[in-house]
């Protein structure tokens, strides 16, 4: 005869056994998407191939690569709401969507905090401050004192004006005194084409757009965004050390599912991708590209997102920035 204890303990036993049945129960779908929020070729897109064609050993599934390109994030937002929440898609897209476009946005087609689950961090990579070789200056003092001698120097060019470089950019005008006006690019290429011809003074934009210039020498870097130097480029400063010490930015490029996904499959999808990012072999050809792979939970995702939110929308709302 069982005891009443035994009882219990084969009761919970059963119970377990039912949710694990459960979350197998639950696999993804034969073919995963991951959706771009970018043109092929740029960065981003560059990111998620890597990561994808090692998920497809890992998930045993089919991982497939598309694009919903425009509004760094928005189009692809709004796509994502209207999939099944099986599962099936992921989007790769800058932290922004979620924690800016809140604030930045007077009306969005979707709740960043309803049809958007954070599933993990994937790769940060740094914004720039850069300046047109014919410029003549040598580092960020030597740029803000040329913008308050003449003004017209103090046009910045953007890949986004959602981004957090672009917040970065709108804080240092009110701590500065800088003249910065911020000119809207359709992508960091164009942009980069129009610092090489001094037909713009400086811009703003990833690193990774930048790199292969700086280090031949086509360009400058002034300084970058990031909480301490980064290892893409050691000898630029960053803000922080160019005398702005509360002046900083999290770049981040992360992962997210359709609102109403499964909890079990956000979590496998999240651990699968941080054990990708880690892998030496993907590590080292990330950071070539000018990404630092990161991963994580989705809860440290969620965090990042709502905290980044709390830093930056007192900024925007002192600048009175809005993207429409």
């Amino acid at each position: 005869m069982l005891t009443r204890r035994q009882l219990c303990t084969a009761a919970g036993a059963a119970t377990i056994a039912s949710f694990a049945g459960v979350v197998r129960a639950q696999a993804l779908p034969n073919t995963v998407r991951i959706i771009v929020v970018v043109p092929p070729g740029a960065s981003m897109d560059n990111v998620a191939r890597v990561t994808a064609e090692r998920l497809k050993d890992s998930l045993k599934r089919n991982v497939i690569v598309e694009y919903k390109p425009g509004g760094t994030g928005l189009v692809a937002s709004q796509f994502l709401k209207s999939t099944e929440p099986d599962g099936s898609w992921v989007m790769f897209a800058p932290l922004a969507v979620a924690s800016f476009f809140p604030f930045l946005y007077s009306r969005l087609s979707f709740d960043p905090d309803t049809d958007l689950l954070p599933v993990c961090d994937g790769v940060h990579i740094p914004h720039a401050l850069t300046a047109s070789p014919g410029l003549g200056v040598q580092n960020l003092q030597q740029y803000l004192a040329a913008v308050k001698a003449d003004p017209l120097k103090g046009s910045i060019g953007t890949s986004s004006m959602s981004s957090v470089g672009a917040l970065l950019m709108h804080r240092l005008r009110q701590i500065s005194g800088a003249d910065l006006q911020l000119v809207a690019y359709k992508g960091g290429t164009p942009l980069l084409a129009d610092l090489m011809g001094n037909q713009i003074p400086a811009g703003i934009s990833v690193i990774s757009d930048y790199l292969a210039q700086y280090r031949a020498g086509r360009v400058r870097i002034l300084a970058t965004g990031a909480p301490k130097r980064t290892a893409l480029a050691p000898d630029v400063p960053t803000l922080v050390e160019s005398g702005y010490p509360d002046l900083y930015g999290v770049s981040s490029i992360g992962f997210f599912m359709r609102g109403g996904t499964p909890a079990p499959l956000v979590s496998l999808m999240s651990r699968e991708i941080t054990a990708v990012l880690r892998t030496p072999e993907v590590r080292t050809r990330l950071l070539d590209m000018g990404a630092e792979p990161v991963g994580g939970t989705p809860e440290e995702f969620r965090r990042l997102v709502l905290s980044e939110r709390s830093r930056w929308a007192p900024v925007a709302k002192a600048a009175n920035v809005r993207v429409e």
